[in-house]
C-alpha cells in the first residue's frame, strides 16, 4: 500500500484520493496497485455504495511517473504480456459498483485511463484532459482510450483527440459528452458525492447486473445480449432486492435493500 494515495468512506462513498501534488498525482506502480486494492476493498464493503476516485485540490493525475518506466526487452510479443491482457488494470470499469471520476485538474497518461474507466466523470472548471501517448510513441496504456473512448465521444472525436495528444478544457470534455458535468472547484466533491447518491439508490444486486450488460453491450450481438440480459433478469427476479423492491412499492415506503 502506499501513503500518497488515501482512502475515505463518508455517506456510503468509498473516496479514493490520490495525494502526491508535488508530482501532479504523477502514479507509481505502488499508487496504482493501491488504487487497485482500494477499489476491491470497496466493492467488498456492503456498506459502500458508490466510489469517487479523485486528487488534491487542484489536481488529479498528470500519468504514470515517467522515472518508473521499465524497458521492454527486444524481440518481446503481444502475447507473452499477460499482465495486461487479463483485465487486471480495468479494475474501475469492472467494479460491480458505480464509480465516479471527480477531476479538478490535469487528466493525462494513465489518469485519463483511468478516468475513461470509471462510469461517470465530474469536472472543475479548472480541469484539462490528455491522451497524450503518442506524444510519448505510445498508445493508450490501458486500452481505455482505444476501446472505451469512441464509445463515448463517437469514433472520429477519440481519432482527433487520441491521434493529436492535445489538451481539452472541461468545457470542451462536457461538450463531446467525455464529463457529465462541470461544477466550480469548491462544488466539485459535493456535485461527484450527489451524483453518487442518486446512481446507487437502487438495489446494489441489480446495478451490478445492469451495469455488467451495459459494459458488454458494445462488445456482443443483439442475440448474444438478450442470452445475458435474460440470465441477469431471472437472477434479479429471484432476489431478495426485487422482493423488497415490490413490497417498498406496495406498502408506500423507501426500499431497504440487501445487495442479495
Amino acid at each position: 500500500m502506499s501513503d500518497l494515495v488515501r482512502y475515505a468512506v463518508q455517506d456510503g462513498v468509498g473516496i479514493i484520493t490520490i495525494d502526491r501534488p508535488e508530482k501532479r498525482n504523477a502514479l507509481s506502480y505502488v499508487m496504482l496497485a493501491t488504487i487497485r486494492d482500494l477499489t476491491l476493498a470497496a466493492q467488498a464493503d456492503a456498506a459502500v455504495k458508490a466510489i469517487v476516485l479523485t486528487g488534491t485540490p487542484g489536481q488529479f493525475c498528470a500519468g504514470t511517473d515517467l522515472t518508473e518506466l521499465h524497458d521492454v526487452e527486444p524481440g518481446t510479443r503481444g502475447e507473452d504480456r499477460t499482465q495486461h491482457t487479463d483485465g487486471q488494470h480495468w479494475f474501475l470499469h469492472d467494479a460491480s459498483k458505480p464509480v465516479i471520476a471527480a477531476v479538478d485538474g490535469p487528466a493525462a497518461g494513465l489518469g485519463i485511463e483511468l478516468a475513461t474507466q470509471c462510469d461517470f466523470r465530474i469536472a472543475s472548471t479548472r480541469a484539462r484532459f490528455s491522451w497524450i501517448f503518442v506524444q510519448r510513441g505510445l498508445v493508450p496504456d490501458t486500452g481505455a482510450g482505444t476501446w472505451l473512448l469512441p464509445q463515448l465521444v463517437g469514433l472520429q472525436t477519440a481519432k482527433r483527440l487520441v491521434f493529436s495528444g492535445e489538451f481539452i478544457d472541461a468545457a470542451e470534455a462536457e461538450r463531446i459528452g467525455f464529463v457529465l458535468d462541470v461544477t466550480s472547484p469548491d462544488d466539485l466533491m459535493d456535485a461527484a458525492l450527489a451524483l453518487a447518491a442518486r446512481v446507487s439508490s437502487g438495489s446494489p444486486f441489480a446495478i451490478e447486473r445492469a451495469k455488467r450488460l451495459l459494459n458488454a453491450s458494445s462488445a456482443l450481438s443483439r442475440d448474444e445480449h438478450l442470452v445475458a440480459h435474460v440470465a441477469a433478469m431471472t437472477e434479479c427476479q429471484l432476489s431478495d432486492d426485487h422482493r423488497e423492491g415490490v413490497a417498498a412499492f406496495l406498502e408506500k415506503r423507501s426500499a431497504v435493500f440487501t445487495g442479495r
